[in-house]
């Protein structure tokens, strides 16, 4: 039961950090389930990454979670241009300009 407590402390904590991948899930997550749910699904994040640390014998970069991020907005567009290519549309990409 400590454990949760403390987790708990550490996710208020990183909701404060700006420009963090940890407290950005953590509002995205609050506007849906509320700020108490958001705060356990967060240290319950940590908890995660923490096991992780350990298991993996590495340390904690916040620039792995950019890298992820990246890759699962280009999935998301992909997706998208599937999907309308499905309804018949033609999609072409923009020009870059000289």
């Amino acid at each position: 039961m400590y454990i949760k407590r403390i987790l708990c402390e550490v996710a208020w904590c990183i909701t404060r950090i700006r420009d963090s991948y940890l407290a950005k899930w953590y509002w995205k997550i609050k506007q849906r389930r509320g700020g108490k749910k958001a705060i356990v699904a967060l240290a319950r994040k940590l908890l995660v990454i923490i096991y992780n640390m350990i298991k993996n014998n590495t340390d904690y970069n916040e620039n792995v979670f950019k890298e992820v991020r990246e890759k699962q907005e280009a999935n998301h567009i992909k997706r998208i241009i599937n999907e309308i290519r499905k309804h018949g549309y033609e999609v072409i990409s923009p020009q870059s300009e000289k």
